[in-house]
């Protein structure tokens, strides 16, 4: 049993078909015979079930809270999982909501899944934060959730997957006593300690040719670029064939390793583009792109982008002001993957592995990362995030 001066950080991966079965097995080796103050899961499509879900919440005594989500892929210390993966935080003090999604009003999620910063009282505190990966502006989560935290508390997580099928996503919560799953849901866990969090964000892209301007946008959805149809400026300036407009799954493949960089006063925030209208010539990011941004296509140098979770996680670890990193959550990109292709994948996890030797970590592939503290704002795409606790 840990107290209140003991902390830690366990991580656990379970591979077995069942998935009430691989729930109990991975719970059991990320806590061993601990109390945890907190358990965040993350489950292959396959695998977000209502018996993994309860399964893990058994195993870690009945009454533990809990966060979670579906994914695009989880990975621990020891690898790719395909599975489940729980991480296991002991000795912190933590509280959490969940908003589900026939209650999204965006903004008011975030604000309401930052009310369990009012339950915590330390002298370091953190916001973790699992958003919706089909939500439409997940800028307004992140909104949302900064009106309440203010700039002196880090905001850090990632928008759950679904194999990148677009079918929808799911969320697993408990407050201590039952347990949910929730479709499309946006959770938030606050942590407190009186050791410090680290904070960790790259992602390996660089910026290329003559930057634009946002002349008509709306959300997520961008009319024009320096005046003209935006769709037309893109397949312009990035080689694409007129045909890609017509076909959404080929424009899809295309246009998510051919992203915009927006600017920022500390470099930029990338923008996944994933969607066109061939009608009105537009194109569609994942997160708010206003009118008058300047914008940069971009790049990404293959070594640097394999190097980013290394990157963030090592700047993670590094950042916890001299304490002992117990552990890191990894929130990586879905999209990465279909940039790097398998065996550069494969490198980016081993490096990963080797930068942050021998702190233990747990990660999955997100729809949407999530950093918000000083020099960087809110949503970000093909980027990794991370958090080290300590």
């Amino acid at each position: 049993m840990s107290g209140p001066e003991q902390r830690w950080f366990g991580v656990g991966r379970s591979m077995l078909a069942d998935p009430a079965e691989a729930g109990t097995q991975v719970c059991r080796e990320a806590l061993g015979a601990r109390r945890a103050s907190l358990v965040i899961v993350f489950a292959s499509l396959s695998h977000s079930t209502p018996e993994m879900a309860a399964a893990v919440h058994a195993a870690a005594g009945g009454d533990v809270l809990m966060i979670g989500c579906s994914t695009s892929g989880e990975y621990t210390t020891d690898g790719p999982v395909a599975g489940v993966v729980v991480n296991a935080l002991g000795g912190y003090a933590a509280s959490v909501r969940a908003v589900p999604h026939d209650s999204m009003d965006l903004y008011a999620a975030g604000e309401t899944v930052a009310s369990a910063l009012e339950d915590v009282d330390a002298e370091h505190r953190v916001l973790l934060m699992l958003g919706d990966g089909r939500s439409g502006d997940q800028q307004e989560v992140v909104r949302g959730a900064y009106a309440i935290s203010g700039a002196q508390v880090p905001l850090v997580g990632g928008c759950a997957g679904d194999n990148v099928t677009q079918t929808g996503t799911y969320a697993f919560f408990s407050d201590g006593s039952g347990v949910q799953v929730l479709p499309n849901a946006v959770l938030g866990a606050a942590l407190g300690s009186p050791s410090p969090f680290g904070i960790g964000l790259a992602h390996g892209w660089h910026r290329i040719g003559e930057p634009m301007v946002v002349t008509r946008s709306e959300g997520g959805k961008i009319y024009e670029l320096d005046g003209e149809p935006a769709l037309d400026v893109y397949l312009r300036r990035t080689g694409g064939a007129a045909e890609l407009a017509a076909d959404p799954g080929a424009f899809l493949q295309f246009a998510t390793i051919r992203p915009l960089g927006l600017a920022r006063r500390t470099g930029e925030d990338v923008r996944i583009i994933f969607d066109c209208d061939a009608g009105e010539r537009s194109i569609s990011g994942l997160a708010d792109t206003p009118e008058g941004a300047m914008v940069w296509f971009m790049a990404g140098d293959t070594d640097q982008v394999v190097d980013a979770a290394a990157g963030a996680a090592r700047a993670a670890a590094d950042a916890v002001d001299g304490a002992d990193p117990l552990g890191v959550l990894v929130f990586d990109c879905c999209v990465r993957p279909i940039a790097l292709g398998p065996d550069h994948t494969g490198r980016a996890t081993e490096r990963l592995r080797d930068a942050l030797k021998p702190i233990p970590f747990g990660g999955f592939y997100s729809n949407g990362e999530i950093v918000r503290q000083s020099g960087a704002k809110g949503m970000h795409h093909l980027t990794v995030a991370a958090l080290a606790v300590s």
